[in-house]
């Protein structure tokens, strides 16, 4: 067995309108929506610095 397929037993069972709330949130064109905004916003920020990279290396010369 996989270690994904390991979950804890839930303390109460879904009744059926935390099901339908549930199916409401996570309705396909609201996750699109989802999905379309995080984009947008990942694509507003700046590029990690690379950690391999010396920021430090154009001191070399002066050092």
């Amino acid at each position: 067995m996989s270690p994904l397929t390991f979950h804890a037993e839930p303390l109460a069972p879904l009744r059926q309108r935390d099901q339908q709330a549930l199916e409401e949130i996570f309705d396909d064109t609201q996750v699109e929506d989802i999905v379309a905004d995080i984009c947008m916003r990942l694509k507003q920020l700046c590029p990690e610095p690379c950690w391999d990279d010396d920021p430090f290396e154009f001191l070399k010369g002066y050092v």
